[in-house]
């Protein structure tokens, strides 16, 4: 069987009778191209090189799934991620938590380089860090979707944040854009990527060569994005 490499991908051809080419990644994660015989093999180098975002996301999906996910507990000193960066967790008397710049804030804040939460309310952790997490990634939308809506030449309407599971953002339709609240566990410039990728979606719904075109345009290297996203991503969890 022939060998080759496309970056750090290593892949194993087979000819067939075929007249398309096709890839699959295997339960142990080997990259198997098939290639009608008459292809050659700068053609079939192309056909790969194009598909490499592709192969990463569906390997990252593979390692996450085999992966254990972090165990995280509510505990004094445990780290948290917010954009790219691991915050220590405080548990705070409840009549502590208040404070002159936030007075209405009784639950959980980030707060001098710490994430402090009420300790009674330790047994709802869980809950009070995914509608934080929420709430700071529609602000973090709402202040960077200006930065790209006139680049890429479309107008995003809202945005939704749900449990995508391991999707990070969906398209969804009339100028709608869902994301997974675990984005924002990401560093900004991943949080961009998986931006940029969804607006770009709204003109162009499959991962076509023009549309990694139109990426590229905003996020010259987005495939750098797209590995840091691939290789980290089971990481951004609760």
């Amino acid at each position: 069987m022939e060998r080759g490499k496309i970056d750090s991908l290593e892949y194993s051809l087979r000819r067939s009778n075929r007249k398309s080419m096709g890839i699959a990644i295997e339960r142990d994660g080997a990259i198997i191209v098939t290639a009608p015989h008459q292809a050659k093999f700068n053609e079939i180098e192309k056909f790969v090189s194009e598909k490499k975002i592709w192969i990463y996301q569906k390997l990252a999906k593979k390692k996450t799934l085999n992966r254990e996910k972090p165990r995280r507990e509510f505990v004094n000193g445990q780290g948290f991620l917010y954009l790219g960066k691991s915050y220590r967790l405080k548990l705070i008397d409840n009549g502590k938590m208040k404070s002159a710049r936030s007075p209405n804030v009784t639950v959980l804040r980030l707060w001098h380089g710490y994430f402090e939460l009420a300790e009674s309310e330790k047994a709802n952790a869980r809950n009070h860090f995914i509608s934080w997490y929420r709430k700071q990634i529609k602000e973090q939308l709402k202040a960077r979707i200006p930065r790209y809506d006139k680049r890429i030449g479309v107008t995003v309407k809202d945005t939704r944040i749900l449990d995508l599971g391991h999707r990070w953002a969906s398209c969804g339709r009339n100028g709608v854009i869902n994301f997974n609240w675990r984005s924002v566990m990401a560093p900004v410039w991943v949080l961009d990527y998986i931006l940029v990728h969804e607006m770009v979606h709204l003109i162009e719904r499959g991962h076509t060569d023009r549309f990694w075109r139109l990426v590229s345009r905003v996020i010259p290297d987005y495939e750098e994005h797209a590995l840091w996203l691939n290789e980290n991503g089971a990481d951004l969890d609760l």
